[in-house]
């Protein structure tokens, strides 16, 4: 049950990992595959974003004039805004995953610090573009966002 919470969670709740590498210790990586390019991925076992701490989701177009794309942008409340600042210092070259449900949906490379509590993923589903994918996993975080809201105020 989500911190707070009178009642159930919503079914699909989207949470924050990062890739640890195939390289780290087994019992401290799940592997996941994201659905369409199967990129593999060593998450950590435990979030780095909980689905509470997720204030805002929206889609964002981005990336050089010839290779824009769509982008699943994560907004986090204070307290998450300042864990993942700390936490990208040293986590340059890693990656964050995105996992909505069971399933990772979204990958953003860390090649800076991230101060502003701004997440801006890549996403995939099969069988959708990559503009179908960005505002079918946008639309499920916003629902969940709303069911977590809604959960806080019972």
């Amino acid at each position: 049950m989500l911190a707070g919470c009178k009642s159930s969670p919503p079914t699909e709740l989207a949470s924050v990992f990062i890739d640890n590498g195939p390289s780290a210790a087994p019992d401290n990586v799940q592997p996941v595959r994201l659905p369409v390019s199967e990129i593999p991925l060593f998450v950590s076992p435990r979030a780095v974003v909980m689905a509470e701490r997720i204030s805002a989701v929206s889609v964002v177009t981005a990336g050089e004039a010839d290779l824009r794309q769509e982008y699943v942008m994560l907004v986090l409340d204070a307290a998450s805004t300042q864990d993942i600042a700390l936490l990208t210092r040293d986590a340059i070259g890693r990656s964050f995953v995105l996992v909505v449900g069971t399933e990772a949906l979204g990958i953003m490379r860390i090649d800076r610090p991230i101060g502003d509590g701004r997440l801006f993923f890549h996403v995939e589903q099969k069988g959708m573009s990559n503009s179908q994918a960005a505002f079918s996993v946008a639309g499920k975080i916003g629902r969940m966002i709303e069911a977590v809201e809604k959960a806080r105020k019972k």
